[in-house]
């Protein structure tokens, strides 16, 4: 196979790996700043790992080089494992349970968009935020991220907001934050989120 960098189909292979690798190293940057808030310290073989993505991300070169689509796919299921050992996210019978519900319920949940879960492995896992909060507020907040993927909703949902006082969105809620503040915050992400894949899926294919 030609190795030709000035290819088209190399380059926007290119692309599209560097805005994957740019979006796990954000995940991860928000990941390790809810960890260090919850007193607890990330592992030094972790940090090596994100070290790692963040050096791929400033030489996106030696990213092809160690690994490609694969080695940026495989950082992802690493991550998204972190979060299960973080006690980030819970499994679907621990939230049916807070709830009131089976765990079958959370699945049209889903479909509706109240509730969203990232896949680990072959289970699903909730946010742990979701668990003190009523089903309501969640469903409100929730389906104002419209169709944004799992990992960038749970972004918002773990990370400090200036709008909220730099407050997580379950934090703020409990403080006394009107929800349709969070609900206009989250529209107002899902909007920003929405258009800069935009703009990355139309770099990739030019």
């Amino acid at each position: 196979m030609s190795t030709d960098l000035s290819t088209p189909v190399l380059l926007r292979r290119i692309a599209r790996l560097e805005a994957t690798v740019g979006r796990l190293s954000a995940d991860l940057g928000s990941l390790r700043s809810a960890v260090s808030k919850q007193g607890l310290q990330t592992p030094a073989r972790q940090r090596g790992q994100t070290v790692a993505a963040e050096s791929a991300m400033e030489e996106p070169h030696l990213t092809q080089a160690a690994g490609g689509f694969a080695g940026a796919a495989a950082r992802g299921e690493a991550a998204r494992v972190q979060w299960v050992k973080d006690g980030l996210v819970v499994p679907g019978e621990q939230l049916a349970q807070a709830w009131g519900l089976t765990r079958q319920a959370l699945a049209p949940a889903a479909e509706r968009g109240e509730v969203f879960a990232v896949k680990v492995g072959n289970r699903l896992y909730y946010p742990q935020s979701f668990l003190g909060m009523d089903r309501e507020s969640v469903a409100t907040i929730c389906r104002a991220l419209g169709d944004l993927g799992s990992s960038e909703k749970l972004m918002f949902w773990l990370r400090d907001h200036g709008a909220l006082a730099g407050k997580s969105v379950a934090a703020a809620l409990e403080t006394g934050v009107p929800l349709a503040k969070v609900e206009r915050l989250a529209a107002a992400w899902a909007r920003e989120r929405g258009a800069a894949h935009g703009a990355r899926s139309a770099a990739a294919a030019a």
